[in-house]
């Protein structure tokens, strides 16, 4: 019995199966070194005090759209390939804080070019 146990941990070890773990994806990608990142961290709930970290790769079998906040099931986070590849995707929140911010950053922006185009006409 030990040997069929042992036999069974060395041949996943040589197929590199890694646990899943849950990650989020913020709903924010800001420009880190003149690159666009996305930025992610390692856990499931709020109450995890990771913080937050640039990811430059890709995902696999994930979408991703500005504004929203993920929670994510990966099956292989690849620091050395820069990869992602997610199982699945279990939440997209799109809080009420963020979307306020976004509202207010877009009427700054409109009374900005309307200020600028007041200012050209004189």
């Amino acid at each position: 019995m030990k040997k069929i146990l042992l036999a069974l941990f060395l041949v996943a070890l040589a197929f590199d199966v890694t646990p899943n773990e849950y990650m989020k994806v913020s709903p924010e990608r800001p420009v880190v070194d003149g690159q666009r990142v996305y930025m992610v961290r390692k856990g499931y709930s709020r109450r995890d005090k990771i913080d937050w970290v640039p990811f430059k790769g890709e995902f696999t079998n994930f979408y991703y759209e500005q504004g929203y906040e993920y929670t994510i099931y990966v099956k292989e986070y690849n620091t050395s390939l820069d990869s992602i590849e997610v199982v699945k995707t279990i939440a997209r929140d799109n809080s009420e804080a963020y979307m306020k911010q976004l509202e207010l950053k877009k009427k700054r922006e409109a009374r900005a070019a309307a200020k600028a185009a007041e200012a050209g006409k004189k």
